[in-house]
């Protein structure tokens, strides 16, 4: 099971990168709809069959959707890492 990632604690990661790397949120929405990627489901079932899975598609949604100002693949890759590291 993929355990979800709260859009705050995806705003935890966000300041902690922002604030080493000197960029900013842009799109608190991107944020909240990259931080549904993990645990997304349906009909009761996980879309992702594990939490390597689930970190990729979270990196891939952050990487595309781009909430900071700047370094967004960079922070798509922390997150995944962050991600995993606490789902397993």
């Amino acid at each position: 099971m993929t355990p979800p990632l709260t859009p705050e604690q995806l705003l935890l990661i966000a300041d902690e990168f922002c604030a080493a790397h000197r960029v900013q949120v842009r799109d608190f929405a991107a944020l909240v709809a990259a931080a549904s990627v993990p645990g997304a489901r349906i009909h009761g079932l996980a879309v992702h069959a594990d939490p390597a899975a689930a970190g990729a598609a979270l990196a891939r949604a952050v990487a595309r959707l781009e909430p900071l100002s700047g370094r967004n693949r960079d922070f798509a890759t922390a997150c995944e890492a962050v991600y995993v590291r606490l789902a397993t």
